[in-house]
């Protein structure tokens, strides 16, 4: 009985090892996403800015179905301000002036697939983090930090190549990254 015992552990042993040997998965994972930023930065109390938001991410993978990673993205965008003089003789005169908004924002994330095929990934996911932005009040130059998050509820990643590790893809979620975004890397 003992003997069958510790074969079967072994055998166990044995398959679960080939299991993993065979389920090959890319590591690192280097990603540049574009994504609309207007209505989520309209709600973050940057009224009249327009921003299109542009991401660089790295990720590493300790598990098949984890992964952990930094996202950096960049909002670039044009504020236009619109206001009105008076003079002492009741005369006014209206002035428009527009100026170019930055800003940036660091972020770990972690996102957990629930599909893991060969040519195919969906994946969910959460990240938080600072930004740093400048913005023109007033004439003025200003420059403060914010903390926000982002919650991707549905990520999905084609594969392509003879490695399948190039891919395209696109991301639904709320947050600093925006409504929706499309991204595109390599993973090795």
């Amino acid at each position: 009985m003992k003997r069958i015992t510790v074969k079967a552990f072994f055998l166990l042993l044995t398959s679960v090892l080939c299991a993993q040997e065979s389920a090959e998965f890319y590591r690192h994972e280097l990603r540049v996403s574009l994504g609309e930023a207007a209505i989520t930065s309209n709600l973050r109390d940057f009224d009249g800015e327009n921003y299109t938001n542009v991401a660089f991410s790295y990720f590493f993978r300790p598990a098949k179905f984890f992964w952990v990673g930094i996202n950096h993205a960049n909002y670039l965008g044009v504020r236009t301000y619109e206001w009105r003089e008076y003079n002492i003789d009741d005369n006014y005169r209206d002035f428009s002036k527009s100026n170019l908004v930055y800003c940036a924002f660091i972020a770990p994330e972690i996102r957990i697939s629930c599909l893991n095929k060969r040519a195919v990934l969906l994946y969910g996911g959460f990240s938080a983090g600072v930004g740093i932005r400048t913005r023109y009040v007033r004439e003025q130059k200003r420059t403060d930090t914010f903390s926000s998050a982002h919650i991707t509820l549905l990520g999905i990643s084609c594969n392509f190549g003879k490695n399948r590790n190039i891919f395209l893809g696109g991301e639904l979620g709320f947050g600093f990254k925006g409504l929706g975004s499309l991204h595109g890397g390599y993973r090795f």
